[in-house]
């Protein structure tokens, strides 16, 4: 190591020189969490989740998210207005109790799906989107219950 000679009170002093390495974390950039899925359409390669909201960040596309229902929420009315938060889709769609793909509409910002007469019940909602660039994601099933 190298010394470097200093004088206190009139004595030359000797003092090896140390090095001091920092280390300093470093952050991993933010990325879309996207977990395989089972494909939900015969012929599609892979389906894909986005990352679930995040009330700090704005969202980026792509995205999809059931906003409501909420996961167990009880409805109390036949007629419901499901809204989903979505960002860079060209088709959305809703699945009922694992039915076929309904179409959803775009309006205010979100899209939304008009569920008419909702049977007493526990049922199942699942969305999917397409995105501008081809690939697909889905939601995790949601679970809500009708009540009479």
């Amino acid at each position: 190591m190298p010394t470097k000679t200093t004088t206190q009170n009139g004595a030359d002093v000797k003092a090896e020189k140390k090095t001091v390495r920092k280390v300093v974390p470093t952050t991993p950039k933010k990325t879309i969490s996207r977990k395989k899925a089972e494909p939900i359409v015969a012929g599609f390669a892979e389906t894909l989740y986005t990352a679930e909201p995040n009330p700090y960040h704005a969202p980026v596309p792509p995205y999809l998210w059931i906003d409501y229902p909420q996961q167990n929420e009880a409805l109390y009315s036949a007629h419901y207005v499901i809204r989903l938060g979505v960002g860079g889709a060209e088709t959305v769609e809703l699945s009922i109790d694992q039915g076929a793909w309904q179409p959803c509409r775009s309006a205010s910002g979100y899209w939304w799906f008009d569920w008419t007469d909702a049977a007493p019940g526990a049922h199942t909602l699942v969305a999917r989107m397409k995105a501008f660039n081809g690939e697909w994601f889905r939601t995790p099933e949601r679970k809500v219950a009708r009540l009479s």
